[in-house]
């Protein structure tokens, strides 16, 4: 067939992970057609785009109203513009990939799915560690029954993040609702750590195209930062398929701690610690009771994944998502429900600015997270 033709909704930050292969021809098979940016002096290589006579729109409609198609259109645009245009990319007829979270209000979904269903669309969500074969392999011997029921699946990420991270763009990080009054819910839980929430609802979903859903979500929502939302949270989880989820992250620390997670099961435990070398660093390692071990490689691996599956999606429509709109709902669920609790302001005794004057941290926070996810308990605060 000929080309797939793709339009980045989204070209600046993050988008860049899409972008960079195709300019690269990393799928000759590829090619871009346009791209939608308000703000396109964001991209790096905006020059490049600009020597291939790309067509460039500051928004969707405007592409669309000049008479371009695309086969594939790739999203990677702020939460609360999501369900619009992804409904808006389909009903123009294409293929999406939509970056993570699914969307900042859990009410969008139904018509999410609808629209998906109606155009008989490719609709994949950008969570990249479940397009990795490191995860698709864990999966598969979790649903398989390999490691038993689940016991408790815990995760901490400690990321510093300043206050140049929550001026980026055009003002939505950290903010609950848009100007518009459109949800956002933008917080370390629904931004920089979905994936490792994500993770914890994928692995144990009964098919390869689901997640499980949470029971009950018991939540501690702090803030540091001068934001609307909440940059510290822990989650405890009661799982409908049995056992516990334990989610704890911040960006209100001095040290960053990588990704670490505790997987028990009633046959084993699958282990992971990207920043050390402790389970063999990014490698997730399954460890059963018998003493035999697993290694599933790296996570991380296969950035390009969910891209170049969306792309193989347009030319065999035999190509399912491996993340859609149903694995990428019990995320928005935990989100929604967290929302519901107060946001805790952390005492201005204990908040510090850091040592290169570019933002903030909380005393002893480090510590205090990282204890209650050793011992596996809900945190509840300082």
């Amino acid at each position: 067939m000929e080309k797939v033709r793709i339009l980045l909704v989204g070209i600046g930050g993050y988008a860049a992970t899409h972008l960079n292969p195709l300019l690269d021809g990393k799928r000759p098979d590829a090619e871009i057609v346009g791209c939608v940016d308000p703000y396109p002096t964001a991209c790096r290589r905006l020059e490049e785009v600009k020597a291939l006579g790309v067509p460039m729109y500051a928004d969707m409609e405007d592409f669309f109203a000049d008479g371009h198609t695309a086969d594939l259109a790739v999203i990677t645009t702020p939460i609360h513009l999501h369900a619009r245009q992804m409904k808006l990319a389909l009903a123009h007829g294409c293929h999406v990939m939509l970056e993570k979270p699914l969307c900042g209000d859990v009410r969008d979904i139904p018509s999410m799915r609808d629209a998906r269903d109606r155009a008989d669309k490719y609709v994949g969500i950008g969570y990249q560690w479940s397009h990795s074969e490191a995860i698709q392999a864990l999966k598969k011997d979790i649903m398989s029954g390999l490691y038993g029921k689940p016991v408790l699946l815990k995760t901490i990420v400690l990321w510093p993040r300043d206050r140049t991270y929550y001026g980026r763009g055009s003002g939505w990080a950290g903010k609950l609702r848009a100007a518009d009054g459109s949800l956002i819910l933008d917080s370390v839980a629904n931004n920089a750590t979905a994936h490792y929430l994500h993770n914890i609802l994928y692995v144990l979903g009964q098919t390869v195209e689901t997640s499980t859903t949470p029971l009950s979500v018991r939540a501690s929502l702090w803030r540091a930062n001068a934001i609307e939302n909440y940059d510290t949270c822990c989650f405890d989880l009661k799982l409908n398929c049995g056992g516990r989820g334990l989610f704890i992250v911040s960006h209100a620390i001095d040290r960053t701690l990588h990704p670490v997670f505790d997987y028990e099961f009633e046959k084993g435990r699958v282990l992971f610690d990207e920043g050390a070398n402790t389970y063999g660093g990014r490698t997730i390692r399954g460890v059963l009771e018998d003493g035999t071990e697993k290694d599933y490689g790296d996570p991380f691996a296969g950035e390009t994944n969910k891209l170049f599956r969306a792309i193989d999606a347009v030319k065999d429509r035999r190509v399912r998502p491996l993340c859609g709109i149903e694995a990428a709902t019990p995320h928005a669920i935990v989100i929604a429900e967290a929302q519901k609790n107060p946001i805790h302001d952390f005492p201005a005794e204990v908040v510090h600015e850091n040592a290169k004057g570019t933002g903030v941290y909380v005393e002893g926070l480090y510590e205090s997270l990282r204890a209650a996810y050793d011992e596996g308990r809900f945190w509840e605060g300082l």
